[in-house]
């Protein structure tokens, strides 16, 4: 029997039908062809327009689900941003295990001008598939898809209930994709287990995977919006409190607060991790207890030799940063100035800076007279267990590959709102991609090579088999 909320849903995609049977990469069959018709949807955020992308991975499981056995459903925000909902019970009468929840977003960043390949095209070229979300995260949403449908057919044993979400909004908060669905339908989560997400940090040389990172913590977003206002006028007067002027000289002194460098646990248990598989100076400076290590970062700091043990984007695990992302006084010609002058500030905080304390720092540099808008602030979330079941499922199943070791993120993800309902949320990817194809995150021409996203699809397939098959239990 079809599970409730799948009928509404089948009637929902009734009006996508023609598109899903003329698209060209619907004819085929597999994650290449899939990954390549969802790349082709324009989910640019703003606005998002989630809907046809939903409706299409919901076609596909509909389509490989003859006997109705997932419960299917379109939840839709009241901002009228669609999120998919998918659930496969488990089979066995002693089912140990909370729910598996396999959780991307379905919506990606403008692609902006500049590419070389259609960014909403989907297009084979040079061995790899080009299109925005092609990294980040539409290939993870086909893996776990192509994951979940494999445990579904293969008729295995099945110990936890799996559950596939494909989220709006995560590019600009979540407010209408989890932070949404946790709060309006948590009934739907409320024996969630443990979460797969996005945001592994695997460490790659050349073509060789040096390890896989987990991601257990993340940092704290905070977006500000700041404006001055006041007189303008002609380029060539003497105005030296116009808004724009007085804006920048703001913007200076936020730029000038000096943020501590500070171990966290978080980035303790992170660099600790990675000790084994780094050189012996990084060793000896991170497997250490998190005093010491804090003793001889500030040493370093003092006497230099820090960039000799830190890795690339490693020092943003330490301290609080901000970036002034963008300036915008209007689009008026080079002799006026204007009456309002807008800036916009991502703070990134670590996991146990005071949020409230640091706005106040800022406001207070900021000065009177500049006007303070709060865009987004993520808030604090727990760090996921590195000793739980599933964490260690990941050990055994990937270290055959790899080794594995927990990791910290300078971003935010939507596994924040699963961890501070108490739900253990790993970011992990299957995919190994060499830096210069992983540059196309958030930028230009973004692809994955095609081999890589095969074989990232298989080994999804493993880890989500031996979590849903184990449960917590023996291998």
């Amino acid at each position: 029997m079809r599970a409730p909320g799948a009928r509404w849903t089948g009637l929902l995609l009734a009006s996508t039908a023609v598109l899903l049977a003329a698209g060209p990469a619907f004819a085929g069959a597999g994650p290449v062809a899939w990954l390549q018709t969802y790349l082709s949807f324009d989910t640019s955020n703003p606005p998002g327009a989630e809907r046809a992308a939903v409706e299409y991975l919901a076609s596909l499981i509909e389509r490989h689900d003859p006997q109705g056995e997932l419960d299917v459903r379109v939840l839709t925000s009241p901002g009228g941003r669609a999120n998919l909902y998918a659930r496969l019970p488990a089979n066995v009468p002693d089912a140990a295990g909370g729910a598996l929840v396999l959780l991307h977003h379905v919506d990606v960043v403008p692609a902006g001008e500049g590419w070389s390949r259609p960014p909403f095209g989907g297009t084979m070229y040079d061995g790899k598939i080009w299109g925005r979300g092609a990294l980040d995260a539409k290939s993870l949403g086909i893996a776990h898809l192509g994951a979940m449908l494999h445990v579904l057919e293969s008729g295995q044993t099945r110990r936890r209930d799996l559950v596939f979400v494909a989220s709006a909004d995560e590019e600009a908060g979540g407010a209408d994709g989890v932070g949404w669905l946790l709060e309006e339908h948590w009934e739907l989560f409320a024996d969630a287990g443990a979460v797969l997400n996005e945001a592994g940090v695997n460490r790659v040389a050349g073509d060789r995977l040096l390890w896989w990172g987990i991601e257990t913590a993340q940092k704290q977003v905070l977006w500000l919006r700041v404006m001055a206002s006041g007189r303008g006028g002609h380029g060539s007067g003497f105005n030296p409190a116009s808004p724009t002027h007085r804006l920048v000289r703001a913007l200076n002194r936020v730029l000038e607060l000096e943020h501590p460098w500070r171990v966290t646990t978080a980035a303790h248990e992170a660099y600790r991790g990675l000790a084994t598989f780094h050189s012996a100076e990084f060793a000896e400076v991170f497997d250490q207890p998190i005093e010491v290590v804090q003793a001889e970062l500030d040493r370093r700091l003092r006497v230099g030799g820090l960039d000799r043990v830190l890795l690339p984007g490693m020092s943003a695990s330490f301290r609080d940063t901000v970036q002034i992302t963008r300036i915008d006084n209007g689009a008026g010609p080079v002799n006026v100035a204007p009456g309002e002058a807008v800036a916009l500030i991502d703070a990134r905080l670590l996991p146990d800076t005071d949020a409230d304390a640091f706005r106040r720092r800022v406001d207070t540099v900021l000065g009177t007279g500049i006007h303070v808008e709060e865009l987004l602030r993520s808030g604090a979330s727990p760090a996921s267990s590195t000793q739980s079941d599933v964490y260690r499922t990941l050990e055994r199943v990937l270290g055959v590959r790899a080794p594995v070791a927990p990791a910290m993120i300078a971003g935010a993800t939507d596994s924040r709102f699963f961890r501070r309902r108490g739900v253990d949320a790993y970011g992990f990817s299957p995919f190994v991609v060499a830096s210069g194809d992983a540059a196309g995150i958030h930028g230009l021409d973004e692809r994955i090579p095609v081999d890589a996203f095969l074989r990232g699809c298989e080994m999804m397939k493993r880890v989500v088999t031996a979590l849903v098959r184990d449960a917590g239990g023996a291998p």
